[in-house]
């Protein structure tokens, strides 16, 4: 196996890599598109971002999207707003729901999660040195991990979203990406709770997977093909399911079969400045039918184990707002089973 990681190593090897991966983009090999029981990510905080009531949206998500999973997201800034007390009304009512309704729950915790602007931290942690600030989150993920490892309804822990992905991170987040630390989160999780298997997640487009991959028992990928960019507006991006097959085989062959998601399938406009400040026309032009129907077609082709859509409370948002088209889409497309 060492010499194996070494031959992987080489410049060589690394450029025989990326000439395969051209290749395959280039050359677009043809693929089967799977067939999926489609879940989804909610937020409660990015449905009241939105205006929406977070219990009648995740409630329509349940009822008339008839969904069975769901990723829900504990924020630790509204978990633990003042040390050392914790609020769980919030995410008790989400696993209750879930409870309830027999679903299967994906349950995001650590300081780093879904949802803009990812590290999610109270604000009596801001100016605490990086070692207290590790005391601190431990803390935090023990009261978590102990208080919904008895549910029914969850059935993974991601341990942070995107760890590996640190373009921005230090900016955001204060501090640069601590494997040693993820390592020490991601075996206190196993401690406490041994009996669930835990995703860990890295991004589709410009992760190299390796280091999230070979950590947790499931590894979830990030697809997004429409961003944007203040400087230079919208990007398609030219990658193609190939690519991500490619990845996923290498990543098997250094560290063996893992199963292998696509956590967050982007349905929802990547937009320069916020929903809320940009018109529902432009909205409509970053993300409409047509662009989900490609996302539908090219994701499917990953042949990945499972998939996790992204924007399910903007799907909502616009069905409140006069624009029920994309819910109703997607409701007869990819949910009525």
């Amino acid at each position: 196996m060492e010499t194996l990681k070494k031959i992987l190593k080489s410049k060589k090897f690394i450029l025989s890599v990326v000439f395969v991966i051209v290749l395959a983009v280039a050359v677009n090999w043809p693929s089967e598109m799977s067939e999926y029981e489609y879940g989804l990510t909610f937020s409660a905080k990015y449905a009241r971002e939105l205006n929406l009531n977070p219990e009648e949206t995740f409630d329509a998500i349940i009822n008339d999207l008839n969904i069975k999973k769901v990723r829900l997201v504990a924020y630790w800034d509204e978990i633990e707003a003042e040390k050392d007390i914790y609020d769980f009304t919030d995410l008790d009512w989400q696993i209750k729901k879930a409870e309830e309704n027999d679903l299967s729950v994906i349950l995001a915790i650590g300081r780093r999660v879904p949802r803009w602007p990812e590290c999610h931290f109270p604000e009596w942690v801001y100016g605490k040195s990086w070692e207290n600030q590790q005391d601190e989150l431990i803390d935090y993920l023990r009261e978590i991990v102990n208080r919904y490892k008895d549910s029914k309804a969850v059935t993974f822990w991601q341990i942070e979203n995107e760890p590996f992905l640190t373009a921005y991170v230090p900016e955001i987040c204060g501090s640069e990406l601590d494997r040693n630390f993820l390592d020490e989160e991601i075996a206190l999780v196993r401690r406490l709770d041994p009996s669930r298997r835990i995703i860990a997640t890295d991004s589709g487009n410009i992760g190299t997977w390796l280091g999230a991959y070979k950590r947790g028992h499931i590894f979830g990928s990030t697809f997004y093909i429409y961003l944007a960019n203040p400087r230079f507006g919208e990007v398609k991006s030219f990658l193609n399911h190939n690519y991500y097959k490619f990845k996923r085989a290498l990543a098997t062959l250094l560290y063996g079969y893992k199963p292998t998601y696509l956590i967050e399938v982007s349905m929802e406009p990547w937009l320069i400045d916020t929903v809320m400040n940009t018109p529902i026309d432009e909205q409509l032009e970053a993300m409409n039918i047509d662009r989900i129907n490609e996302i539908i077609e090219i994701s499917a082709k990953t042949n990945f184990d499972d998939q996790y859509l992204w924007g399910a409370e903007w799907w909502y948002y616009l069905k409140q707002n006069g624009h029920p088209e994309i819910w109703d889409y997607l409701k007869e497309r990819l949910f009525s089973f």
